[in-house]
């Protein structure tokens, strides 16, 4: 079966992550998350190529970059082969590193791109390794809070600089909620909707005056209504919708 076409952004800015194969834990060691850091960096040389984010996982990484569509294919094909090359030979192993090809969406939006940023780098607090994003070592954050760039343009730093009065108001826009659903792994999708549908379960609940959002799950013709919300703000099939439902009442009132 042929590859599906990638689909191009008319701002030329991408989200994009990639994967181990297998769900393995290629980023698990602070050298490997250094590693593949330094070969974004060095291949970034003499290239028309912006970054603005990234976060680098223990199983997988995110980046925002901005980038030719053809020039990005190229970039993430040399960094991943070397990457491979590194991690087959320091774990005396052969075969495959990344799952698949790496995964890419347009980012066609200003807001997208910020939530797009806000989600990059909220990754390692949603994991749990760390409490605020600023405190992980291994994404553009501490760019950010530092104003000097290492892979992240320098005009990443300008734009941020004329949208934020300061690094505390950004980090203060990183703790807001959002609906919004990522590009991910699965389980990190799931995770995304789970706590996309509980926001606006109390959301619904605040607008409707309820004492508990555990209330419109006991009301029948609100419960309706609630989950025609889920299945429109998130997109969903009503197959997906009714999973998901089930999901929240699990939080909510227990199975």
């Amino acid at each position: 079966m042929p590859r599906t076409a990638r689909k191009r952004s008319s701002t030329d800015l991408y989200h994009v992550i990639a994967r181990g194969i297998n769900k393995e834990f290629i980023f698990g060691q602070k050298r490997e998350k250094n590693n593949i850091i330094r070969l974004f960096q060095k291949h970034l040389e003499d290239k028309d190529i912006e970054i603005y984010a990234y976060a680098i996982m223990s199983t997988h990484f995110h980046i925002l970059i901005r980038v030719d569509l053809k020039l990005l294919s190229n970039y993430m094909a040399i960094v991943l082969a070397e990457f491979a090359e590194y991690y087959n030979f320091k774990h005396n192993r052969n075969g495959h590193v990344f799952q698949d090809r790496f995964k890419s969406e347009c980012v066609e939006t200003q807001q997208y791109f910020w939530n797009c940023i806000r989600y990059i780098h909220m990754n390692p607090v949603n994991a749990g390794i760390v409490k605020v994003p600023s405190d992980y070592e291994f994404s553009s954050m501490k760019e950010y809070k530092t104003a000097k760039s290492r892979i992240i343009h320098p005009k990443a730093i300008k734009i941020f600089k004329s949208e934020f009065d300061s690094f505390e108001e950004f980090a203060k826009f990183h703790k807001k909620p959002q609906k919004q659903i990522f590009m991910d792994i699965p389980q990190e999708v799931d995770a995304q909707l789970l706590k996309a549908a509980l926001y606006i379960l109390n959301q619904e609940a605040n607008l409707k005056g309820m004492e508990s959002p555990q209330i419109i799950l006991e009301n029948i013709e609100v419960r309706r209504e609630f989950k025609e919300k889920l299945q429109q703000e998130l997109k969903l099939t009503k197959a997906k919708t009714e999973r998901l439902y089930r999901e929240v009442k699990s939080c909510i009132i227990g199975k």
